[in-house]
C-alpha cells in the first residue's frame, strides 16, 4: 500500500459549517494575564485516543451529534456541499487516499492499492483493490472513475447541479483502462500537484453519467454504498441517520456496530451528552458547552489544530458591498483581535487572529498575510467610505448615498449564541462608522440552504472546513465566476461572496500545477495576501478543534487534518 512519488501537496470544495470548517504569526496566543491558555503551537496535530484494533471491544453504537439535517448526499452537487456530508458519506462510500495529521497522503488500501504518478506528473495510476464492491453487487473499477471525471469535468451532457470549478477532473484530458478494469491511467493536460485528493469520495458510474441520477440519485437517499458501514435509515423526523457495519464490507470489519448521527442545534449538544444520549460531539468555541459537557463524569475534551477556520463572509453579489473601498471599509472596522477573545472567551484555546486561508498553523509554510487590512483603522474606514460617496451627515447616525442609507443584513442562526455575540460585537464596530447592521436570525435547518447559498445576506460568519489538506480546494470557495448560469447570470459556484479576480484565479491555476513544494506553498501564501486585497471576508481565528467525547472512545475525536478511519473507530475493552 503506497503512493510512489507521492506529492504531499486536492480539488475538492472547502466545506461549510455553523461553528467555528501555520508556526503561529500576528497577534497574541496567550491571555492578557499572562495565564496558561496556549498558543497555536502548543496545539496538537490530533487528539484521538489512539489504540489497537485488538484493544477494544467489539460492537457498540457511536451516537454522533451534527448541527445540520443532510437532504442532498450527493457531495458534489451545489447542495451538498456541506461538512457533515463528509463525515456521514465517508462512512458508506469509497475513497481514493486518507492523509496523516501532518497532511501526508497514502492509498486507502480497501479501494486502492497503489497509486504512482509518472516523473513529468503527466500520468497518474491507481491499482484498484480487485474485492472493493459496490451494495448493489457491482465491482469497483475504472469505469467509476471515469464516469465521475466526465461528470466533474463539466464536459457530460446534460443539467448537473454540480457549481463552481471543475479544476482537478476538467484537468484529465483522458481516463482509461490499464492492464485490466482494476487498474485506472488519469492523463493530465497539465501536471497537476494535488491529484492525491481527487476522489475523496466516489459514486457508482451510474450515478455520474445520467444528469438526472445526479441530481436526484442521492437526495435525501444514499441508494448504493460501498464502506465499511451501509445505509439503515434516514428518519426526516428526528433527524437521524443511522448507519449500521457492513458484513459486506472487504477490509477490517468496522469495531462499531452502528453510528447514529443525530442532528442537534448547537446550543442542546452539551445537554443530551451529558445525559448520555449522544457520545461525541464538536463542542468548537460555545464556553457554556465547553464548561457543560465537563460535567459528565466519563467526558474527555480533546484538542488539536482543526483544517479550518472562521471568518466574516462578506456578500460582494450586489449592493453596497459590490464596491471594494466598502468592502475594505468594513474589514477596517472591525477588531479581528478583539472578536477573537469575545468569541474564545470561556474555551481553553489561543484568541490569535492570525489566520491563513489556505495554510494551517502546523503547516511549516504560514504566515499572516492581513498586512495593513489586518488592523482596525476606523480613521481610514471612514476615508474609504468617503471616496466611494457614502457620507456622514452632521448629525446623522448613519452614513448615505444618493438618499440611501448605508445597512447591512447579519444573517445568523438561531440556537447559536456564539454567533449572536459575533453579529452584536461587529454591529457596534461598524456603527462607529457609519454603518447600520441589522441582525437577521433564521431557522439553523434552512441557515446555508436559504441564506447562504442564494446569497440572501450581507453578512454572516461561519466556517470553512477543508475535507483534504491541499489549498487547492479553496479554489470553488474564492475563484470565478465559473461560467454562466442557465439565467446568463455569472455562475459563482461555492464562492459564497461572488467575487474574484483574474489574478487570483490565475494564481490559483498556478499553484495547482506547480510540483515543487516550496513555490507550492509560496503562491499559495500569494493568493492569501490577493484575498485580503480583494477583501474577500474576514478570518478572525483559526477553527477550534475542540471535541467532548466519551473517553473510552477511541480512535476518534480531534483529527486535525487526518482522515477519519472508521472502521477502527470503538471503545476500549474493559
Amino acid at each position: 500500500m503506497r503512493i510512489r512519488r507521492s506529492a504531499a501537496l486536492a480539488a475538492p470544495v472547502m466545506a461549510l459549517a455553523l461553528f467555528a470548517g501555520a508556526c503561529s504569526g500576528g497577534g497574541g496566543g496567550g491571555d492578557d494575564e499572562g495565564g496558561d491558555t496556549p498558543t497555536l503551537a502548543d496545539i496538537a496535530n490530533s487528539d484521538t485516543n489512539p489504540q489497537e484494533r485488538d484493544s477494544l471491544q467489539d460492537g457498540g453504537t457511536l451516537n454522533w451529534a451534527e448541527s445540520t439535517w443532510i437532504t442532498q448526499y450527493q457531495l458534489f452537487h451545489t447542495d451538498g456541499n456541506l461538512a457533515v456530508n463528509v463525515d456521514i458519506l465517508q462512512s458508506v462510500m469509497p475513497r481514493a487516499h486518507n492523509f496523516d495529521d501532518e497532511g501526508n497522503p497514502t492509498p486507502y488500501e480497501p479501494y486502492v492499492l497503489e497509486s504512482s504518478v509518472s516523473d513529468d506528473g503527466g500520468t497518474v495510476t491507481f491499482t484498484l483493490n480487485p474485492e472493493a464492491e459496490w451494495s448493489n453487487g457491482e465491482p469497483i473499477t475504472w469505469e467509476d472513475y471515469a464516469a465521475q471525471v466526465e461528470a466533474l469535468s463539466g464536459r457530460a451532457e446534460g443539467d448537473y447541479g454540480h457549481g463552481g470549478s471543475k479544476d482537478g477532473y476538467d484537468d484529465i484530458s483522458e481516463v482509461e483502462q490499464g492492464a485490466d478494469e482494476y487498474e485506472v491511467v488519469f492523463t493530465f493536460e497539465t501536471p497537476y500537484g494535488e491529484w492525491p485528493g481527487l476522489f475523496d469520495v466516489l459514486y457508482p458510474k451510474e450515478y455520474m453519467e445520467d444528469p438526472d441520477e445526479f441530481n436526484e440519485g442521492y437526495f435525501e437517499d444514499i441508494p448504493v454504498t460501498a464502506g465499511p458501514f451501509e445505509l439503515d435509515n434516514l428518519d426526516k423526523t428526528t433527524q437521524r441517520v443511522t448507519v449500521v457495519r457492513d458484513d459486506d464490507w472487504w477490509g477490517e470489519p468496522a469495531k462499531l456496530d452502528s453510528i447514529i448521527f443525530h442532528t442537534y442545534e448547537n446550543d442542546a449538544m452539551a445537554g443530551v451528552f451529558v445525559n448520555e444520549e449522544i457520545d461525541a460531539f464538536y463542542v468548537g468555541y460555545d464556553a457554556p458547552s465547553y464548561e457543560r459537557a465537563q460535567e459528565r463524569e466519563d467526558a474527555r475534551i480533546a484538542r488539536a489544530i482543526d483544517n479550518g477556520y472562521r471568518y466574516i463572509e462578506i456578500n460582494a453579489g450586489s449592493g453596497p458591498l459590490s464596491d471594494l473601498d466598502v468592502r475594505h471599509a468594513v474589514t477596517l472596522g472591525v477588531d479581528r483581535s478583539a472578536l477573537a477573545k469575545a468569541s474564545l472567551e470561556g474555551v481553553d484555546w489561543p484568541s490569535d487572529p492570525a489566520v491563513n486561508r489556505l495554510v494551517r498553523s502546523n503547516q511549516p509554510a504560514f504566515q499572516d498575510n492581513a498586512g495593513e487590512w489586518g488592523e482596525r483603522d476606523t480613521e481610514r474606514a471612514a476615508q474609504l467610505l468617503d471616496e466611494a460617496g457614502w457620507t456622514l451627515e452632521e448629525g446623522a447616525e448613519y452614513r448615505t448615498k444618493d438618499g440611501e442609507q448605508l445597512t447591512l443584513d447579519y444573517v445568523v442562526p438561531s440556537g447559536l449564541q456564539t454567533t449572536q455575540n459575533e453579529a452584536e460585537i461587529t454591529q457596534q464596530m461598524l456603527e462607529e462608522i457609519g454603518i447600520e447592521v441589522t441582525i437577521n436570525t433564521v431557522p439553523s435547518t434552512g441557515f446555508f440552504t436559504d441564506y447562504i447559498y442564494t446569497g440572501n445576506f450581507d453578512l454572516s460568519s461561519f466556517v470553512q472546513v477543508g475535507s483534504t489538506p491541499y489549498p487547492g480546494e479553496s479554489y470553488e470557495n474564492y475563484g470565478g465566476p465559473f461560467g454562466e448560469t442557465e439565467d446568463g447570470e455569472p455562475d459563482w459556484g461555492n464562492n459564497r461572496g461572488r467575487t474574484s479576480t483574474p489574478e487570483i484565479n490565475d494564481k490559483y491555476d498556478e499553484m495547482l500545477r506547480e510540483t515543487d513544494p516550496d513555490r507550492y506553498y509560496e503562491i499559495a501564501n500569494e493568493i492569501d495576501t490577493l484575498l485580503w486585497e480583494n477583501a474577500q471576508g474576514i478570518p478572525f481565528f483559526q477553527r477550534t478543534g475542540i471535541w467532548a467525547l466519551k473517553d473510552d472512545l477511541a480512535n476518534f475525536g480531534a483529527n486535525g487534518m487526518s482522515s477519519i478511519i472508521y472502521e477502527d473507530i470503538g471503545y476500549q475493552a474493559e
